[in-house]
């Protein structure tokens, strides 16, 4: 087992749409219980590992996204890298980004936000080393839905309908604002001429049967099981109107790069083995492997209906783990320009490719 790496304190630091902090969220538990539907050890390994095992903390949403480090954990990558995965569950960015920032846990999935950019601005650091899902062509796994009554009347047709029509999004200065944005554009319109309304996304699906709101940017599965329900309709997935958006990200923090970068590469090497088993199943479209990493997601994730997998459209993840900067600065160019972004970076500064090129120098580009 490895020391634990002392916080780092983060007053101040808001991420996402969350007010201003007034205090460091508290350290996690040493060592926290697992949930019930997560592995903590991964399986044992074909051949034991002669070393002994560095457990490394890490943030779960248990959303498809998190697919690479469920899969990793669950095939074995990591113990055969000589480590352990002690997952803690994580309910949003502004929950996950502060947690990796003060190196309460090593590693985390999320987003990235105006919030991070700002504490980043003002010398708070933590890395963005890989891909964790993006709209690529063939991964839309969000897009725009609309009230089914809207559509069937013909009073909403396109984009420039939806002008001061309430608009739902789980919170402001999020990428999904940033989202709308894009899709009202060729239009002429900005996400700032409709009502934005800040909704938590399970409550979309009654909000639209009952008309509180008129569309919403939502993700899966619930964009496919609103569509199938009847309250609403796809009306463009993700990849026709912002393609390749870099929506998930992997995170390191500070110390584990710094100093740990041994077990940071080894941990890397274990992700991206799984992404590439992911890409596999999903892309390739192995029935044998579809079939054992639907089994992984089924056990780690709420979405329980092995049949809705067939329905669903899985987030792209890059199997050599890039991450689109021309994206990033898109949506850091949205925030500045609308007042979510207060002062200025170089995004590019944020990212730290060096894990990712060299595994895929050890292992060569996936094909």
């Amino acid at each position: 087992m490895w020391t634990r790496l002392a916080p780092v304190l983060l007053a101040g630091i808001c991420v996402g749409s969350c007010a201003p902090a007034t205090s460091v969220p508290a350290p996690a538990p040493t060592s926290p219980a697992a949930p019930p539907s997560v592995v903590a050890r991964a399986p044992a390994a074909t051949t034991a590992p002669s070393a002994p095992s560095t457990t490394v903390r890490v943030g779960l949403m248990y959303s498809a996204s998190d697919a690479g480090l469920m899969i990793a954990a669950e095939r074995g990558y990591l113990q055969e890298q000589s480590l352990e995965m002690e997952p803690q569950r994580v309910g949003s960015a502004a929950e996950m980004l502060p947690l990796v920032a003060g190196a309460q846990v090593e590693v985390g999935g999320t987003t990235l936000t105006p919030g991070y950019l700002n504490a980043y601005a003002r010398g708070v650091r933590l890395r963005v080393v890989a891909d964790k899902g993006s709209t690529a062509p063939g991964g839309a796994y969000q897009g725009i839905v609309l009230r089914r009554a809207l559509r069937d009347s013909g009073e909403v047709r396109r984009p420039a309908d939806l002008r001061g029509r309430k608009v739902a999004l789980p919170s402001l200065g999020s990428t999904s604002e940033v989202s709308i944005d894009k899709f009202l554009r060729p239009d002429g319109l900005h996400a700032t001429d409709t009502d934005l309304t800040q909704l938590a996304f399970p409550d979309m699906p009654a909000a639209l049967a009952s008309g509180a709101i008129d569309a919403a940017h939502v993700g899966e599965p619930l964009i496919t099981q609103i569509d199938a329900s009847g309250s609403g309709v796809i009306w463009q997935r993700e990849d026709e109107f912002y393609p390749r958006h870099q929506v998930g990200l992997v995170y390191y923090s500070e110390p584990f790069v710094t100093e740990h970068s041994n077990v940071a590469r080894r941990f890397m090497a274990a992700y991206l083995r799984a992404v590439r088993d992911y890409n596999d199943a999903f892309v390739k479209g192995d029935p044998g492997r579809r079939a054992e990493i639907v089994d992984i997601l089924v056990k780690n994730t709420p979405v329980k209906d092995r049949a809705l997998y067939d329905r669903m459209v899985m987030p792209a993840l890059h199997p050599d783990g890039e991450v689109n900067l021309d994206s990033l600065r898109e949506d850091y160019d949205y925030w500045l320009a609308n007042g979510y972004q207060e002062e200025r970076v170089t995004v590019a500064d944020l990212v730290d490719a060096s894990f990712t090129r060299a595994v895929v120098e050890q292992l060569g580009p996936y094909r």
